[in-house]
């Protein structure tokens, strides 16, 4: 697409006008439609008051910087792995989740693809028998016909308000989010469709409590997201920390034992 192909499309993905987008901007409108028509071409200093103006993030900012003929100023690719981050925000991590033992945290990208866990993680997943490698899609794992599924007691409800806000990221990532793709498509898997349902609303808590039975034994969780965000490195926006939290003192006391 070109330049001003994109600039239309994310104008209409953010539901504005070119009026609106045009006085958010600070330009007139017929500029504005001179630019998405390609009669006029946009400057570096445009192009980066318009992506504000549109909260475009920074890897799709990098497109926009190449089809209007500039060098990208952000990355483009996802990470993919922890040590392709810039060196201090990937120790950062690496602290954050050693210092969260004993108990369970992984880290995504913002496709929900992992980019590593620690310990705690990887004992809880083999403790249920769930085959864990960096690269796994959480979203997959979680929301589609996987074993994981069978273990979470609470499954149908967390599935409705993971869907719902998982949602609400894919609208901010943009109308070609790879991220909003991969939920519409688990959402049609049946078991979704009847977790939406039964919750066609999200509880809209800032935790996502998780009951889990494995075997015997029952583990209350409560999980939390830590975002980094950048808008100057592309790699390291949308990278997410999942931390989990003992919710009652069974948990607790076999995490820590």
């Amino acid at each position: 697409m070109q330049f001003g192909e994109q600039l239309k499309e994310w104008r209409g993905h953010r539901r504005m006008s070119q009026l609106d987008l045009a006085t958010e901007a600070g330009i007139s409108s017929r500029h504005l439609s001179f630019l998405e028509t390609g009669r006029s071409r946009p400057t570096e200093g445009m192009i980066l008051r318009l992506s504000s103006v549109l909260d475009i993030p920074a890897r799709e900012q990098g497109m926009m910087f190449s089809a209007a003929g500039f060098r990208p100023r952000f990355g483009t690719k996802p990470a993919q792995a922890l040590d392709n981050l810039p060196q201090p925000v990937a120790e950062a991590i690496r602290l954050i989740l050693g210092r969260h033992d004993p108990y369970p945290g992984v880290v995504f990208d913002h496709e929900y693809n992992m980019l590593a866990a620690n310990n705690a993680f990887v004992s809880l997943a083999g403790m249920a028998g769930v085959a864990v490698s960096l690269g796994d899609n959480f979203l997959d794992a979680y929301l589609g016909p996987t074993p994981l599924r069978n273990i979470i007691v609470n499954w149908e409800r967390s599935a409705a308000d993971l869907v719902h806000r998982i949602r609400g990221e894919a609208w901010l990532q943009g109308p070609r989010s790879a991220l909003s793709k991969r939920l519409e498509r688990l959402a049609k898997l049946p078991e979704i469709v009847a977790a939406l349902e039964a919750y066609p609303e999200s509880e809209r808590l800032p935790v996502l409590p998780i009951e889990m039975k494995i075997g015997a034994k029952r583990f209350n969780w409560i999980t939390t997201l830590t975002s980094f965000g950048s808008v100057q490195d592309a790699l390291v926006q949308g990278v997410l920390i999942e931390s989990f939290f003992p919710a009652d003192e069974e948990t607790k006391r076999h995490f820590e034992s």
